[in-house]
């Protein structure tokens, strides 16, 4: 049986990738074979795909750290054919072993979730690490005491994945949020969302003294580089801001001064958790939970597998909204 997959290969310092034709013998071993319906395209997929940056640490290699669809082979008496089930995260799926964009999967029985009942696999890998990690930082500032009538949190990247989640998470749960965005024109989407006020990149701070006004109890940075330190620069006292992202770069400059005179709190998050671990925080991103997204279906829109390379060169580029999912079809 031949099926198509995008694989990344490392061809004369250059890092190429490819739709190409494959068997299962071609996959890395594993006890159990999916059938893939949906996978998702996070920042460092594209990055993988495009061949930016050092996600992919094995060469050739599948990219794609989240996928879900049906069991169809499985040597693990956990699943049997015909099992809905969703792979994501964990630190070798998609970038040291083949991973998601690829008609069928072949993984070990220990990384794969169950699609609970009352979501399916699109919902799934349209939630996935996006939602999870936004879900995981707003619990962070809630249980850094950072409630709705401190004042107001701001979300940057507004209309990426991830923040378009985070926005709509703290919404639900009473925030007044601001969105960050350099792109006016998606001020409609975004309110949408759940955003009171939608600034651009320059109003994350009023000036550029190591202190300057204070606006924002809280934020989400999912861009790092130099917002994050208009972000520290620009937080009310005992303020906490949450980072896990790096579109804006890897490496900031700031002072001491927010965090001896202000006291604020700067909260790194990390969730590339599989699903088997990653408990509550997952279980409340589920329908009926608060943190479950109530627009869903405005962040994600699918595109085709065929579409997949030219996706992630937008992406990288800064041109896309919310979060694509790949269809694989029937």
């Amino acid at each position: 049986m031949k099926f198509k997959a995008v694989r990344l290969y490392s061809e004369g310092g250059q890092r190429v990738s490819r739709m190409v034709d494959q068997t299962l013998a071609d996959l890395d071993p594993g006890e159990v074979v999916i059938k893939s319906q949906f996978a998702a395209v996070n920042y460092k997929d594209a990055r993988a795909v495009t061949g930016v940056g050092n996600v992919i640490s094995r060469f050739p290699c599948v990219p794609g750290v989240e996928v879900a669809g049906t069991v169809v082979e499985s040597a693990d008496p956990a699943f049997k054919a015909g099992d809905r089930v969703t792979v994501q995260g964990g630190r070798e799926f998609g970038m040291r072993r083949d991973g998601a964009y690829s008609e069928y999967v072949r993984v070990p029985a220990a990384w794969i979730g169950r699609v609970p009942e009352g979501s399916d696999a699109f919902d799934m890998v349209g939630m996935g690490l996006a939602a999870y990690t936004s879900a995981v930082a707003v619990d962070e500032l809630v249980r850094h005491g950072v409630t709705p009538d401190k004042g107001p949190i701001v979300v940057t990247g507004g209309t990426g994945g991830s923040s378009s989640f985070a926005i709509d998470m703290l919404a639900g749960l009473g925030y007044h949020v601001v969105a960050s965005t350099g792109k006016a024109s998606e001020t409609e989407y975004l309110k949408k969302l759940g955003a009171e006020e939608v600034i651009g990149r320059d109003g994350l701070t009023t000036g550029d003294k190591p202190l300057e006004e204070q606006l924002w109890a809280g934020a989400i940075d999912v861009v790092g580089g130099a917002p994050l330190d208009k972000l520290l620069r620009s937080m009310k006292k005992r303020g906490v801001v949450c980072a896990f992202g790096n579109a804006a770069g890897e490496t900031f400059t700031t002072s001491i001064y927010p965090f001896i005179l202000r006291s604020v709190s700067l909260v790194g998050v990390n969730a590339n958790h599989p699903v088997p671990e990653r408990g509550e925080v997952w279980k409340r991103m589920m329908p009926g939970g608060d943190l479950h997204p109530r627009h869903l279906q405005d962040i994600c829109h699918t595109i085709p597998f065929a579409e997949l390379q030219v996706h992630c060169e937008r992406l990288i580029a800064g041109g896309v909204r919310g979060r694509a999912v790949v269809s694989f079809g029937d």
